[in-house]
């Protein structure tokens, strides 16, 4: 299987929303999850998690004059 790397380049406003909806989805599978779903939503809360943990890591400051 083939394993691909991403890097995504955002704003402030941008980063902002993506937190929100990641939440979002986390909290949506974890309802689904306490309902009795199983799948998908077990593997996409573990992935919005993952990439909410991420999310602030490489955060760069810029300055415009």
């Amino acid at each position: 299987m083939t394993t691909y790397a991403y890097t995504v380049t955002m704003n402030d406003s941008e980063a902002i929303m993506l937190k929100a909806a990641l939440e979002l989805m986390i909290k949506h599978c974890q309802q689904k999850l306490d309902e009795g779903a199983g799948a998908p939503y077990w593997a996409h809360k573990h992935s919005a998690q993952s990439v909410l943990d991420k999310l602030y890591d490489s955060t760069i400051q810029t300055h415009f004059n």
